[in-house]
């Protein structure tokens, strides 16, 4: 028999000829049945069946509440968190390896004493023959890391007035020269 029925035949016999209000409104009501994989009106229900729904429904809140539930909702929220944390671990190894590559990168890179110059040897040139410029090489002289590298003072551009004398067929002196070029060598076995 039908719910729907059930309730207005139940009225009639109820000595106010009525039951409560709720009970005519369970057309509005819907239950999810999983059999008819739909929801169907409370109130179209077979009375049978709204009895076993119930029951089961209730067994399931009773699951819930016991010790059993409460350690499926633990494990569950358990799974969660470890889910979360390997997604974590996951993203900071990423992490970890782009930092390794980078470092490697960099160890693997020649510092600039290793590197290959371009051009010339010299690291300074073009300092003018004067005062000026012998102060500066005999300042640098002093203040070099006389353990690691040497210097070495060289003439550069030989004077005007001393073209085709065959001065500079080897090489001038620094007193032949109008400028300076300063060498600074790594010694041998550094």
């Amino acid at each position: 028999m039908k719910i729907h029925r059930l309730v207005q035949m139940l009225g009639l016999i109820n000595e106010s000829g009525r039951l409560a209000s709720d009970m005519y409104e369970l057309n509005d009501k819907e239950y999810y049945s999983k059999s008819e994989n739909k929801y169907i009106p409370i109130s179209h229900m077979d009375f049978q069946h709204l009895v076993r729904a119930f029951v089961k429904q209730n067994d399931e809140d009773i699951r819930n509440d016991t010790q059993e539930g409460k350690i499926v909702d633990v494990i569950k929220a358990k799974d969660s968190i470890i889910n979360g944390l390997r997604s974590q671990v996951e993203t900071l190894n990423g992490i970890i390896e782009e930092k390794d590559e980078t470092i490697q990168k960099l160890l693997d890179k020649p510092t600039w004493t290793e590197q290959p110059t371009n051009g010339h040897r010299y690291v300074f040139s073009e300092i003018p023959n004067n005062e000026y410029g012998k102060k500066l090489a005999r300042g640098m002289k002093v203040f070099l890391n006389d353990e690691s590298y040497t210097m070495r003072v060289r003439g550069q551009h030989l004077k005007p007035e001393l073209y085709g004398t065959g001065k500079a067929s080897y090489g001038q002196s620094i007193e032949d020269s109008t400028h300076l070029r300063i060498y600074i060598d790594k010694k041998k076995g550094e």
